[in-house]
């Protein structure tokens, strides 16, 4: 459904629905793919990571390197503007690229959570009074690494 945002509000809006579809337990579906209450690291096991770093998608690719990132940071919070620092992209690009890849894993991974999670708070650049934190759970980070050095 298309819903007209004032400029300004943009990045509101989108953060809101990325929010709503953010959260740390999951419920079932038909398939028993995912039972309610999995845990992230639960979810996210090495064959699911596998078939999530094979995805060819420029949206995936883009969370992909920004997997790599939070992996080497485990435990870490790193905000959005170190993120686009170090990703070399921009504030608009990360984005759009999180909001597919919510699309994305809902359709071809049974909607499964996010494997980082997320906090907003306030932003340590004058340019933003909050913005979010990204991190990934030691296991996760774990599997990651392994199957980037194996590819």
């Amino acid at each position: 459904m298309y819903v007209p945002v004032p400029r300004q509000f943009v990045a509101e809006v989108q953060a809101y629905v990325v929010q709503l579809s953010g959260h740390t337990t999951v419920e079932g579906d038909a398939s028993g793919e995912k039972p309610a209450g999995e845990t992230l690291s639960e979810q996210w096991t090495v064959e699911v990571l596998q078939r999530l770093a094979a995805t060819q998608l420029p949206s995936t690719q883009s969370v992909s390197r920004l997997l790599d990132v939070l992996a080497r940071h485990a435990g870490d919070y790193v905000s959005t503007t170190r993120l686009v620092e170090l990703l070399d992209i921009d504030r608009t690009h990360l984005r759009g690229a999180l909001s597919a890849f919510s699309r994305h894993l809902k359709k071809h991974f049974h909607g499964r959570d996010w494997p980082m999670t997320w906090i907003e708070q306030l932003s340590p650049s004058p340019d933003f009074k909050t913005e979010f934190f990204y991190t990934v759970d030691g296991t996760i980070a774990q599997r990651w690494q392994q199957i980037r050095a194996e590819a």
